[in-house]
């Protein structure tokens, strides 16, 4: 747009008519998450059935304001069926694109994940920019590069620094809103949970670098560092949990080699609380996931110690972390990319955790052959296992030694399968 014009504003209780900014045969990039657009996303869903758009690219959501009515006309792509996406992927209406998300961006500019324009969810502007606030992985460079971009801007959401700014003069339309930004608030963790995390504290060292997810094994491995000291965080997404480490004084980052003092992430889901303490806050930085996830930045970290998951492990190390039964209910996201540089990492590793079984019991999660045989992370990146019943470091084993090391923190009600599966590895 000119930069002598002024955006458009826009008012959802009018029922705006969309067609004119998004016309037949439009492909668009939607805010995920935290930061999900869903003032912007309610419009498309009323209008989805008469505005022919290409494609929708989604990504991790956490509300039902698309419905499945509408989704049939938006053509849905996304990374994964993780969070709410997991409705469309079971019925078919979600068309899956596997890839690392290290490299989204670059697929963002190359067009390779093409789009007309970006709706994107904004704090109000000052200084001349509007601001991401408290997702911008991907969405960085999706809103510096974006053909047409717009903006749900939300004066409740904070204003962060780092790759979160969107020059005033780029955004074509403005919709207006006030409301609580989407929240996650930490799990409860389980007794399984509790030991898992137990097992991890054990292998996190004074002055590491951590990268970890959100969840109850991530909450209940968080609990499980109060007493470490001088902590560090790169991560992509981070909950509440940090934040209480920051606020203990174990998260100083005093020993990171690269943001010495900064907390860097990709994204904060978590509750109001977290939000608040990001609002302005210097001492963290919101990055492109080129940033938080490239291998380049990450081999920077003497000590980097990731602690991912997955839905399951073979007796090879091989790891799946998108499909259960046949159904995509993950995303292959950060898991290579993470699993990777902690196992490269000089003094570091990584750790995949999971409990040992799943279904109440009735499944285990060590398996001799993966689901659909679906490999999100290969057995050759594989580093350190974690389950309620201890600790399998596979790095340098031979596949007999990875099986009985891996059987070994298996549930004990699978041991005797697996071993007799075992007696088969070439």
């Amino acid at each position: 747009m000119d930069s002598a014009s002024q955006p458009a504003i826009i008012d959802a209780s009018a029922e705006y008519d969309l067609s004119g900014l998004l016309p037949a045969g439009s492909r668009i990039l939607l805010g995920h998450s935290g930061a999900e657009p869903t003032g912007l996303v309610k419009l498309l869903d009323h209008q989805a059935s008469g505005l022919a758009l290409g494609s929708t690219f989604v990504g991790l959501s956490f509300t039902d304001t698309l419905s499945a009515s509408s989704a049939a006309h938006l053509h849905l792509r996304a990374l994964g069926g993780a969070g709410t996406n997991r409705r469309f992927a079971r019925t078919g209406l979600l068309d899956i694109l596997p890839c690392q998300y290290s490299l989204v961006p670059e697929m963002i500019t190359s067009g390779r994940i093409g789009f007309d324009a970006a709706l994107l969810q904004v704090s109000p502007a000052a200084a001349g920019s509007f601001n991401l606030g408290i997702v911008a992985d991907y969405l960085a460079t999706a809103a510096s590069v974006a053909p047409r971009i717009l903006v749900e801007v939300n004066d409740q959401m904070p204003r962060t620094f780092g790759d979160t700014e969107i020059a005033a003069e780029r955004v074509h339309t403005v919709l207006r809103t006030s409301r609580p930004l989407i929240e996650q608030p930490p799990s409860v963790p389980s007794e399984i949970d509790r030991a898992i995390g137990s097992h991890v504290a054990r292998l996190v060292p004074d002055g590491a670098t951590l990268q970890i997810g959100l969840g109850s094994i991530p909450d209940a491995v968080l609990a499980s560092l109060s007493g470490k000291r001088d902590l560090g965080i790169h991560s992509g997404v981070l909950g509440d949990g940090v934040l209480s480490l920051i606020e203990a004084g174990v998260v100083t980052g005093r020993c990171k080699e690269r943001d010495q003092g900064l907390v860097v992430t990709g994204s904060l889901l978590g509750t109001r609380r977290l939000y608040s303490w990001a609002d302005m806050n210097a001492a963290v930085r919101l990055r492109s996931s080129t940033y938080t996830h490239g291998a380049a930045i990450l081999a920077a970290f003497e000590t980097l110690i990731t602690i991912n998951s997955a839905i399951e492990i073979d007796l090879t190390g091989q790891m799946n972390a998108e499909v259960a039964a046949g159904e995509h209910i993950g995303i292959l996201g950060g898991h290579t990319d993470f699993v990777r540089a902690g196992a490269r990492s000089p003094r570091g590793r990584s750790i995949v955790a999971l409990p040992a079984a799943a279904r109440a019991g009735k499944t285990s999660r060590i398996v001799a052959q993966l689901s659909r045989g679906v490999v999100s992370t290969s057995r050759g990146e594989a580093d350190t296992i974690v389950t309620e019943y201890g600790i399998a470091e596979l790095k340098g084993l031979t596949l007999r030694e990875r099986a009985r090391a891996l059987i070994a923190i298996a549930h004990p009600d699978f041991r005797s399968d697996l071993e007799n599966a075992a007696e088969s590895l070439v």
